[in-house]
This record gives C-alpha cells, sequence and structure tokens, in this order.
C-alpha cells in the first residue's frame, strides 16, 4: 500500500519516513503556535487577570529549562521514537485539560492556572529534541544531503512561526477560544499517529555500562569546539532577540508609533524574510562558507535592531524588522546540521536539549535586563546597547569562533550512531 502511494506521488519509498518526519514537526510547531495565542486569551477571559496570563505565560517557558535535565535523558534512556510518540499523546491530553477546569470550575487559583500551563508545555520541548536526533538517521536513508533537509525544516519551521498565530486568531474568531484549544490537542494527537505509522520504529540500542553524567550534554557541547562556538554566540543572539520580539518592538508600535497593528506587521514581515532565509540556505551553502552565512546573519540582524532605534516612520520599522530576518533564518538549519553532525546518538537527547535550555535562559534574563534600562533609560538606549553587543558577538565570532564546513564523524561517532 504504501508502495502505491509513493510510486502516485512520485516519492521515493525511502524518502518517505524523512518526509513524514518533517511533516509532523511542522504540524506540532503549528500546533505550538496556535497554543500561544489561545492560552493566554483562554486564561485573560475565564479570569480577567493580567497577572494570572502573566503567570500562565511563565508555565510555558520554564519546562524549555527543564528538558535539559528530564526530557534529554528520557530521549537517550528510552529511544527517541518512542519518546517523540508519548509526548505528542501528553501535550494533546495536557491541552484538553486546560478548558475542561476553566469550564467546570468557576474558580481556578494562579497556582493551579501555573501548574495547568506547565504541564501542558512540558512535553513539548523533549518532543522536539527527539525528533531532531532522528533526523540524520533518515537523512542518510533518503539519500538527502543534510543540508538540504535542514533547509527545508527550517523554512517549514519558520513558516509554522509565521502562520500559527494567524491560524490560530481565525479558530478563535471562527469558533472560540475554548474549541480551538479543542483543535488544538486534536494536531498533537494527529501528529502522534503520523509519527507513528509512517515514521519506523529503530532499534534503540541502551548504553547501560557506560556511565553518563546528569550534565553530560552540556558537558559534550563545551569539549566541542563547534558547539561551544554556536552555544556562546545562540546565548548571545536570544539575549538581545527575545526582549527585542516580545518586549521592545511592542512598545515601539504602541508608544512611539501608537500603532499596535504595526506590531503584527513587523513580526510577519520578520517570519516572511526569516522563511526565505531558510528556503535559501542550501544555495548559500555552496556559494559560502559557514562562517560568512552564520555570523553574517548576526551582524544584520545587529544593524537592524541599531536601525530601529533611529527609525522615524512605520514603512522604515517594519523594513528594518524584516531586514533583521532575512539571513538569520539560514542559520536554524545550520546550527541544527552542525549539532547532527558532531553528536553521538548516546547523548543526542541530551546535548540538543541543553543547547536549548542554555540559549532559552539567556533569553529570559536578556528580558528582565532590558526591561530594567528601558524603564531606567529610554527604549532607544536598550535597542542601541543590544545590537552594539550583537554586532561586536559577531565579529568576535567571526574572526576567533569559525564554524567548519566539514565537519568529519570520528570513530566515537560512528560507533555510537
Amino acid at each position: 500500500m504504501i508502495a502505491k502511494v509513493c510510486a502516485a506521488l512520485q516519492i521515493s519509498p525511502r524518502a518517505l519516513p524523512l518526509i513524514c518526519l518533517i511533516g509532523a514537526e511542522f504540524l506540532s510547531q503549528l500546533g505550538n503556535q496556535i497554543a500561544a495565542i489561545a492560552i493566554p486569551i483562554l486564561v485573560l477571559q475565564f479570569t480577567h487577570s493580567v497577572i494570572a496570563t502573566g503567570i500562565a505565560g511563565a508555565g510555558s517557558i520554564i519546562p524549555i529549562v527543564l528538558a535539559a535535565f528530564i526530557g534529554g535523558k528520557a530521549i537517550d534512556r528510552f529511544g527517541a521514537w518512542q519518546v517523540s510518540i508519548i509526548a505528542d499523546v501528553f501535550s494533546s491530553l495536557s491541552v484538553l485539560l486546560l478548558p475542561f477546569i476553566f469550564i467546570e470550575f468557576k474558580s481556578v487559583s494562579l497556582i493551579f492556572i501555573f501548574l495547568l500551563v506547565f504541564i501542558g508545555a512540558l512535553f513539548d520541548p523533549t518532543a522536539v529534541s527527539a525528533r531532531h536526533t532522528l533526523v540524520p538517521k533518515f537523512v542518510r536513508l533518503a539519500g538527502i544531503p543534510l543540508d538540504k533537509v535542514n533547509g527545508y525544516r527550517g523554512s517549514l519551521e519558520n513558516g509554522a512561526d509565521l502562520l500559527g498565530p494567524i491560524v490560530g486568531a481565525g479558530l478563535i474568531s471562527w469558533i472560540g477560544t475554548v474549541n480551538t484549544l479543542f483543535v488544538n490537542a486534536a494536531s498533537f494527537f494527529v501528529c502522534a499517529v503520523v509519527f507513528a505509522i509512517a515514521v519506523p520504529r529503530s532499534r534503540h540500542q541502551e548504553f547501560k555500562h557506560e556511565k553518563v553524567e546528569p550534565i553530560a550534554g552540556i558537558r559534550f557541547i563545551l569539549q566541542q569546539r563547534q558547539l561551544r562556538s554556536l552555544t556562546f554566540s545562540g546565548m548571545v543572539l536570544n539575549f538581545v532577540l527575545l526582549p527585542f520580539l516580545s518586549l521592545l518592538l511592542p512598545v515601539l508600535a504602541t508608544q512611539k508609533f501608537a500603532n499596535p497593528a504595526l506590531l503584527g506587521l513587523c513580526l510577519a514581515g520578520f517570519g516572511m524574510a526569516a522563511t526565505l532565509g531558510a528556503l535559501s540556505y542550501t544555495r548559500l551553502t555552496k556559494r559560502f562558507s559557514r562562517s560568512v552565512i552564520y555570523y553574517s546573519g548576526l551582524l544584520l540582524t545587529a544593524i537592524a535592531i541599531l536601525l530601529c532605534a533611529i527609525v522615524e516612520t512605520p514603512t522604515a520599522l517594519i523594513l528594518a524588522v524584516s531586514f533583521g530576518g532575512l539571513l538569520l533564518g539560514a542559520g536554524n538549519p545550520l546550527e541544527q546540521t552542525i549539532l547532527q553532525e558532531v553528536t553521538p546518538s548516546r547523548i543526542a537527547g541530551q546535548v540538543f536539549t541543553s543547547h536549548s535550555a542554555i540559549a532559552f535562559t539567556a533569553g529570559i534574563f536578556g528580558l528582565l535586563i532590558a526591561g530594567v534600562i528601558a524603564e531606567l533609560t529610554s527604549i532607544e538606549w536598550v535597542l542601541s546597547l543590544n545590537g552594539s553587543l550583537l554586532a561586536i558577538t559577531a565579529a568576535i565570532g567571526w574572526y576567533f569562533m569559525p564554524l567548519l564546513d566539514c565537519i568529519r564523524a570520528t570513530g566515537h561517532n560512528r560507533r555510537s550512531s
């Protein structure tokens, strides 16, 4: 049956698992973005409390950090295929739980709201990392270059980030917030079913005789020159980018330009530019080195942030923000490619989750510090400081932390994969 479907679609049967894996990633990411819109609105509708909504937001952030210590170990211990399916099923059930609780109970405590959202977000980072660790295997099976596959994956990820809020807002206006979360829960369940049926289960090799440290992922990152470079620059990028998109840009749109709709246009422009950057990643790798692609992306984003401090018209702001995402979108597939090339499978889960957790933790601190400085000085001053910091990081990385264009697998990697 599968062979007939592949022949009708002119798809190689060897490539079908990889296509289904990428499709599951896209569907899951789309569901995450819908939840990011629907959950705050649901909490605000039922509680009428901004504080409760903020607590719900915090509940969705902490699991990303915890995944480095819990989810990564689960992936390496039980296998990425099993963990991905289980995590998506639990994500579906936890998303279903949130509207049911609000419907059944007239009053829900702030602590309980935090726990509900925390549980809902707890499994997703682990599922994402589990699918990332499976990519190299199915890339080899399909016989497609890893750079090319990660370019497609990066494009779809950025596309989901762009479409998710639009789809979420459309569903909320059409069927309501509660029903939107029911649809969202169904999307996670469908993702698990598609993954279980179409992606072959691999025989998981347990490394019982090797003692794996609790911080094995972090230790491996620090030992690998390529990953140290990516982690350091990624920390600074998230330290700057998270407050730019979620705090500084909203302040510019609402206070300086007095146009809340401008925020949506800027974010849409940034998302479209990042998607184009990811789509062009494969072509860029044929003409430029990895260092040029990655650090140029940081530099262009830094210039864009600096421009946002001096622009005087809404059109100029949209163009500046879009310019910042243009080459940054190519950095995501490049980063994934390097992680997949150098990481042995026995600790892949811990390395992927640790890498994400380190970068995101830096973003949280960046958000807090940017808020304090903006309160004491001005929004333009924060934009100038953050843009300069990112530009300096790009220059330091370019000269002192170059990325190798071809990373050969070590004997350790070959034995572990």
